[in-house]
């Protein structure tokens, strides 16, 4: 008897041994209620299926597979991508984007355990499964009738092509939220909606009916007549209005409260495409959804001023040919783009007060040649947004408000530019300039031999690289989102 009692009392520490160990085991780290609603909020809008990452975090077996990656890249601060140094201006989504101190150390733990699933029914959240526009109004969806398939001429590998919108408007209204769904994200470089209203809606119908209904092609710009007294008037690249823009990384897609862009009754909507051919063509049926209130609601008007800086890189030295020679290409730009796309190197020389004696041919191994432009933002205005934009070869971008002065203020820096990660920042305080106020956009690139484009598995050679149209070319500007008067 005495015997079958201390079995029984070892038997029952025993079970309190296993159920405390079971205990200890289940109090750490679970898929399921504690990483899930960490990569719900800050990363699944990205990682989802058909979201713009290359794989899904939605379920216990994706995030387990890539455990270990999602530990590396968040601990070195890559993931989740927010891009703005933190010298660049007060930014709102900046602590959103981020992960804590906390939810690093949970990650972090959870790996190390294995990456338990845990019990399903803990699961607090939902992942995104699908970016939709989201706060009052109405939601109109626009796209080409046909689908078009890209073509490149000129021996190039980028297709512009315009595409006429018609979002049916009786009345003024505001856009407040814009989504661009690109249907092919491998060849879609960049989208931009542009308002066509009063002579510049006739022009768009005109050409596109020219066209069989299908569009046109349109490097630079849609090209349509320049309105005088519209915003950016003297300065081509603010012509037509933009509405919105989508370019890879982007994930803001609702303009900050109480603002919105106009949308004026009987307008149409040319959306430009940008196709990059580099790695796969198909036939491509982007779409545009807009989220529309009327323009009788008090909102603040925003409207996109671009500041773009010459781009000038010479080749690398012990590089030469005549690929490294500015004239040739200047010359393939014409064959490519057009002569008036051409000229747009020259005239940002012109518009920057600059001449190529700022630009040296010596640029050593051709690491980092900057460029900048400084540009007067005008009376009575207000920056409620901020954006940067370049190519492959870039690698820093700068915007400056009022800089060599007291006033002096950094609106955004990406220190490590991606093009593959670019978005539009709003401040969480907008800025109030007035005329002797000054941005400046300042860009450094690469154009070393290591660090060409590669086309069809094939780096290129260094060339002389201008301001152009093509993914393979470069561009340095930045976009402001203000509010005038």
């Amino acid at each position: 008897m005495r015997k079958i009692l201390l079995l029984a009392a070892l038997g029952a520490v025993f079970a309190t041994v296993l159920v405390a160990h079971a205990g200890g085991a289940s109090s750490g780290p679970t898929y399921y209620r504690d990483v899930a609603p960490i990569l719900d909020a800050k990363c699944a809008s990205c990682h989802r299926l058909g979201g713009i990452a290359p794989f899904s975090l939605t379920t216990a077996g994706d995030a387990k597979v890539h455990a270990a990656g999602i530990v590396r890249m968040t601990k070195a601060g890559l993931m989740p991508p927010w891009m703005p140094g933190n010298d660049s201006a007060a930014l709102i989504g900046r602590d959103v984007r981020r992960l804590t101190p906390s939810e690093l150390s949970t990650l972090a733990q959870w790996t190390a355990a294995g990456s338990p699933a845990g019990n399903q029914a803990d699961r607090r959240s939902t992942p995104v499964q699908a970016v939709a526009l989201s706060g009052p109004g109405k939601t109109v969806t626009l796209a080409p009738a046909k689908a078009y398939v890209p073509h490149a001429e000129g021996g190039g590998i980028d297709d512009y092509h315009c595409f006429v919108l018609d979002p049916k408007l009786t009345h003024d209204a505001y856009v407040t939220g814009a989504l661009i769904r690109p249907q092919r994200t491998g060849m879609v470089h960049h989208v931009i909606l542009y308002e066509a209203a009063g002579a510049q809606a006739t022009a768009a119908t005109q050409m596109n009916a020219a066209h069989g209904g299908k569009g046109w092609s349109c490097f630079g710009g849609p090209d349509l007549p320049v309105n005088l007294a519209g915003p950016g008037a003297i300065d081509r690249l603010g012509q037509p209005p933009w509405i919105a823009a989508w370019v890879p990384g982007h994930t803001t897609n609702a303009l900050p409260a109480g603002t919105g862009v106009l949308l004026h009754a009987g307008a149409k909507v040319v959306m430009q495409v940008h196709y990059n051919l580099i790695e796969t063509s198909g036939p491509d049926r982007s779409q545009a959804q807009l989220r529309l209130r009327p323009a009788t609601t008090h909102l603040t008007a925003l409207e996109t001023h671009l500041i773009a800086a010459p781009v000038e890189l010479p080749c690398p030295a012990g590089t030469t040919g005549p690929k490294c020679d500015r004239t040739q290409a200047f010359q393939d730009e014409v064959t490519k783009y057009g002569a008036t796309n051409a000229f747009i190197p020259t005239a940002l020389l012109r518009l920057c007060g600059k001449t190529l004696a700022d630009y040296p041919q010596d640029v050593g191994d051709g690491k980092k040649i900057t460029t900048s432009c400084d540009r007067p933002l005008g009376a009575g205005q207000t920056i409620y947004g901020v954006a940067g934009h370049m190519h492959l070869r870039g690698q820093e971008i700068t915007v400056t408000l009022d800089p060599g002065t007291a006033k002096e203020q950094t609106l955004l820096h990406i220190p490590a530019w991606d093009f593959h990660w670019q978005d539009v920042y709003y401040l969480q305080t907008p800025i109030k300039v007035g005329a002797t106020d000054t941005v400046r956009v300042r860009c450094t690139f690469d154009n070393s031999a290591a660090d060409q484009p590669v086309v069809g598995a094939k780096r290129l050679a260094p060339r002389y690289v201008l301001w152009g149209e093509g993914t393979t070319d470069e561009m340095c500007l930045a976009m402001l989102s203000v509010a005038t008067g």
